[in-house]
């Protein structure tokens, strides 16, 4: 009888690059909505307006900074790694290089 070999995946070498008109930006504020055929993550950063009387922030704007479109797959896998990193006994990792 023949024996069955195991499924092997094809092994890709990937390379990470950060290309010159790539952002990064500080976000306090996210919006996640599904449409259904998609997650959508939406970034904003918040911006204090002038002081009142007293000293005390009375009105901020929340600026949308990015939109970005996910398949259902692809969301969770970044909702798995989000909710392993944010754990408090994490350690902290390194990007891989």
């Amino acid at each position: 009888m023949a024996e069955k070999k195991p499924n092997s995946a094809q092994q890709v070498n990937r390379l990470f690059e950060q290309g010159s008109d790539t952002i990064s930006f500080y976000s306090d504020m996210v919006q996640v909505m599904n449409t259904g055929h998609e997650v959508v993550l939406q970034f904003y950063e918040t911006i204090p307006g002038l002081p009142g009387p007293g000293g005390k922030i009375q009105a901020v704007r929340t600026r949308l900074r990015s939109t970005i479109m996910v398949s259902h797959a692809h969301a969770r896998i970044i909702g798995d790694t989000l909710l392993k990193q944010s754990k408090s006994d994490a350690k902290p990792t390194e990007a891989k290089k």
